[in-house]
């Protein structure tokens, strides 16, 4: 299946070539790291899960990363279900990586694992910016009703300044990519009207989606 998901990958990059010089929104961060977690809580019991945990910046290399990484999870006989925290990264690098996703029917949830009172647990996270594209290749996505989903347009590098040739930059609309990923989000099943939405926040914004956006634009399921 690995193998499969290489060729998928080197074919997308050639479509994707004229996004290569765009940028998402992100705080910076450390690069995405990935780790399997052992879920303990009072219901699940024994029978808690080990899942996969993905934390930090989506940038060049991450997907060849996830790719070597589930195959050491599955040798530890992790579940296919990735739990995300991102300030989102990279823009192609996601994209690449939600296919990646779908092609192994890995289910998504936005969240993070923490240490509480001596059990591993999942709490509420965050997916911002080109995190949501990966969201997107979830075979399967959920997001708790108090974890943070934000969209906006996608941008050149050095345009969220304040000097004129930033501002500048920051107005530049670029309709080839807005239908790109429009393409992209309705083959994941996805709205393209939330790329829509996404296309009104420009110049350093960035809308936080409610629970109804996220149900609306059959982004994901909410977890209670």
């Amino acid at each position: 299946m690995l193998s499969s998901v290489l060729r998928v990958t080197g074919l997308i990059a050639l479509v994707m070539g004229l996004l290569c010089g765009f940028s998402s929104l992100a705080t910076p961060a450390s690069a995405m790291d990935f780790r399997t977690a052992d879920l303990t809580s009072g219901k699940c019991r024994s029978r808690c899960p080990s899942v996969m945990v993905a934390t930090g910046e989506i940038t060049s290399g991450t997907t060849q990363r996830l790719i070597a990484f589930v195959q050491q999870a599955a040798g530890q006989r992790a579940s296919n279900v990735l739990i995300i925290d991102s300030p989102g990264g990279h823009l192609i690098e996601s994209l690449r990586l939600g296919l990646v996703l779908r092609k192994l029917r890995t289910s998504v949830f936005v969240g993070r694992v923490v240490s509480l009172n001596g059990q591993s647990v999942a709490v509420n996270g965050s997916c911002m910016s080109a995190c949501v594209y990966t969201l997107m290749g979830g075979s399967k996505r959920f997001v708790t009703a108090d974890s943070r989903v934000g969209v906006h347009r996608e941008f050149l590098p050095n345009s969220t300044g304040s000097d004129p040739l930033s501002v500048l930059r920051s107005t530049r609309r670029f309709p080839e990519v807005t239908q790109l990923l429009r393409a992209y989000s309705q083959r994941m099943g996805v709205s393209p009207a939330l790329i829509d939405l996404a296309e009104q926040y420009g110049g350093g914004g960035i809308r936080i989606l409610t629970p109804q956006d996220i149900t609306r634009f059959r982004l994901a399921a909410i977890a209670k």
